[in-house]
């Protein structure tokens, strides 16, 4: 994930730019893009008003919000600034008619597989990792199949939990996954388990394969 962000000029730009392509329905307060992209307020506000200025997203008021003026404090004798509305009461979205949308999301998504080293090495303390697979979102397919299947024997759950929450902030998409140990994913797959056979036959990645599915 080191490519875009040379390109775009950095990786709070690019985060946002997957929150909002990979998100094309929703609108976000400053609070919640700053949640979902772990960007502090004043990066957030620089980053915003770039992409906003070149259309990539729009911004709407917060439906029955009362706007919230700020005038900045002036020296005796000046004049006062106009007041100015207060980010607080905006909400922002992706600009669906922006003429390179599906271009950018179609880079971003082969973005993240060209890092798929990268990724491997995030879960490197977590356990005997014997299996990770990547599906549904990843390669373009909603619907109920996982986003990623993890695979593997003492594994750290809660740290697991908390590397794919940075993957979230960095993707701009929430994840479903299973998290499952050696013994129960043999049983499952000698079983024809529809859990897994819903992964496995149809499109998927695989980043970590030491069982040789």
């Amino acid at each position: 994930m080191e490519i875009l962000p040379k390109l775009f000029g950095g990786s709070n730009q690019v985060k946002l730019m997957r929150l909002f392509l990979f998100n094309p329905d929703n609108f976000f307060l400053l609070k919640e893009l700053g949640q979902r992209t772990k960007i502090k307020p004043g990066q957030i506000k620089k980053e915003i008003a770039l992409l906003e200025s070149i259309g990539l997203v729009k911004t709407r008021k917060v439906a029955g919000a009362t706007p919230i003026k700020k005038t900045k404090k002036t020296k005796k004798g000046q004049k006062k600034k106009p007041a100015r509305e207060s980010l607080r009461s905006r909400l922002w979205g992706l600009n669906s008619e922006f003429f390179f949308v599906d271009h950018l999301r179609s880079l971003f998504n082969a973005d993240f597989f060209v890092s798929r080293d990268e990724l491997a090495q995030k879960f490197k303390n977590c356990g005997k990792i014997r299996l990770l697979i990547l599906s549904g979102i990843f390669v373009q397919e909603g619907g109920e199949r996982v986003d990623m299947l993890i695979v593997g024997d003492d594994l750290k759950k809660k740290l697991i939990e908390k590397i794919i929450t940075g993957i979230e902030s960095e993707i701009g998409r929430e994840l479903t996954y299973a998290i499952m140990d050696s013994a129960d994913f043999a049983y499952r797959f000698h079983s024809s388990d529809k859990f897994l056979r819903d992964i496995l036959d149809y499109s998927h990645k695989k980043i970590i394969d030491k069982i040789g599915v």
